[in-house]
């Protein structure tokens, strides 16, 4: 009896060691837009955006001589009411209140070392700033800040529909990447970008809808349980049709020979972002060519299921990837 419990014993020691464990990341998180929100006067902005110069200058695009002026212009902004009733309004559970939007982009950045280890985790910050309501126009203000060493989040900016403002010069078609649950998807696949590598001389458009193609591929798999709504910006409606109808999409693009095009005005029509690409159809969503670069770079991984996404993000061989890919508009099979 007691050789079986010592037996058991050691399976269940095995069993746990050989689970892979979270790997230790250098998590440096502050929520800015706090500090700032407490000040008490302008010295006290002022002494916020000292301590954090990274944002005075890589999102207000200030110098640092101009950071008392800033702190002037970004005090008396907290101090007007309408403002303050937004930030207020960001800081409630359904949008960003508490710890739970640290925690999503932690275990995120946990995940992203466990598939490629030694890559350095960028500093996060976050501000709110009324869409750069500050200085008259002086300093500037976007949703996203993305590098590889730091990161900086414009929260009013993803205040999505129930947002009292909206962002300006943002489309409706746009807002579903602007909602508060899109955040975290919209920063890893920014980041995607860092971690992606292509052939440099390759300037097809097959090329680039590969890269975005990989950047997709990434986010969904370090973010499984998002909805592709939230990443691709499509609704569901739209994702289910070009599911339905990417035959067709593919055969577009084979019939008018546009794969190894690398006119700018061509690949402009297909991966910018617009609200249709009526080229297509008058329904078909737009960046489609983004789309199809994802389904061809998950059909490749589909066929090589032992490849790590490592591999499949830093192998620069777009053509190749095509090819092996074995994609030609077909769905996925149920």
């Amino acid at each position: 009896m007691k050789f079986l419990y010592a037996i058991f014993f050691g399976l269940l020691l095995w069993s746990c060691s050989s689970e892979k464990e979270a790997p230790a990341i250098q998590w440096d998180f502050q929520r800015v837009e706090r500090e700032m929100s407490s000040a008490k006067s302008d010295a006290e902005m002022s002494a916020v955006l000292t301590k954090y110069p990274e944002i005075t200058v890589g999102y207000f695009g200030a110098t640092t001589e101009n950071t008392p002026f800033l702190a002037q212009d970004l005090y008396r902004l907290y101090a007007n009411p309408a403002l303050r009733k937004f930030y207020d309004q960001s800081q409630e559970a359904s949008f960003f209140g508490g710890d739970s939007l640290e925690i999503e982009l932690k275990t995120a950045f946990t995940k992203i070392q466990q598939e490629f280890p030694g890559v350095k985790t960028p500093k996060i910050r976050t501000v709110f700033s009324g869409f750069g309501g500050v200085g008259g126009g002086e300093y500037t203000a976007q949703n996203l800040v993305v590098s590889d060493s730091l990161i900086i989040v414009g929260l009013d900016f993803f205040m999505g529909s129930r947002g009292l403002y909206k962002a300006p010069n943002v489309y409706e078609y746009q807002m579903r990447r602007l909602e508060p649950k899109a955040l975290v998807a919209q920063v890893i696949l920014q980041y995607s970008a860092f971690l992606i590598k292509q052939t440099e001389n390759d300037a097809s458009l097959l090329s680039d809808m590969i890269w975005y193609g990989k950047g997709y591929v990434f986010t969904k798999t370090i973010l499984p349980s998002v909805p592709d709504s939230l990443i691709f910006g499509y609704s569901q409606q739209e994702i289910a049709e070009t599911n339905a109808f990417q035959k067709e999409v593919w055969e577009h693009f084979i019939d008018r020979k546009l794969l190894f095009s690398s006119d700018k005005n061509v690949k402009a029509k297909y991966l910018d972002d617009r609200p249709k690409t009526t080229e297509v159809g008058p329904a078909c969503p737009g960046s489609i060519g983004r789309w199809l670069g994802w389904r061809i770079v998950d059909s490749y991984w589909k066929q090589k299921p032992k490849t790590t996404l490592a591999k499949i993000l830093t192998d620069p061989e777009a053509n190749r990837l095509f090819l092996d890919s074995g994609y030609r508009g077909e769905a996925d099979k149920k």
